[in-house]
């Protein structure tokens, strides 16, 4: 099983028309096989730049290709830009299925060549994450191919509170520090499933 994660820039003016294309999107590919409904995320922040992330589950790639293979999808007409890609799942700890709570997605750009050092500087963090209060649990994915983001991390934390205090401790900033690749964090609630 592999996961579809696609993340959208959508003006804040536009969310309704963004939400009923991705709605007729998420029908149309409800009647395929090998996909499971996604959910879609909205960022806590109106001036978030992926302001929306969609995250469904997909039995295997050539499964997701004879679904998007259908010319009533609306993908490819779809007027925003999207950062799709299929991801493996590389790290996976907690509880992030259980409802509640807020949803930090996190995109990071990693080159070729950078993924050994990126997974340990993100292991070094997520160890100081995990010890805090809030921490529910998190999933780190990594893209089968090309994609705007190498590596996505989806992490659930029991408030927007409990995880700005833990991000602003001295140890997790120089771990973050040390972490120097561009990253999209931002924290998001489920609001289609």
């Amino acid at each position: 099983m592999v996961r579809l994660i696609s993340a959208f820039e959508v003006p804040a003016d536009e969310d309704a028309a963004f939400i009923a294309s991705w709605e007729q999107a998420r029908d149309l590919l409800g009647q395929r096989e090998g996909a499971t409904l996604p959910v879609l995320h909205r960022a806590l922040r109106p001036d978030v730049a992926l302001r929306f992330v969609s995250v469904a589950r997909v039995e295997s790639p050539k499964a997701w290709r004879q679904a998007i293979g259908d010319a009533e999808l609306p993908g490819g007409t779809m007027p925003f830009k999207a950062h799709s890609g299929l991801y493996e799942v590389v790290h996976e700890d907690g509880m992030l299925e259980d409802p509640g709570g807020v949803i930090l997605i996190n995109p990071f750009e990693v080159p070729a060549g950078d993924e050994q050092r990126f997974l340990a500087g993100w292991d070094a963090a997520r160890e100081l994450l995990a010890s805090q209060r809030g921490y529910l649990g998190t999933r780190l994915h990594r893209s089968l191919a090309a994609a705007s983001f190498r590596f996505v991390n989806i992490a659930r934390w029991s408030s927007p509170l409990m995880f700005s205090r833990a991000v602003q401790r001295p140890e997790f900033q120089d771990a973050a520090a040390a972490l120097s690749f561009a990253s999209h964090p931002a924290l998001y609630q489920a609001i289609r499933d």
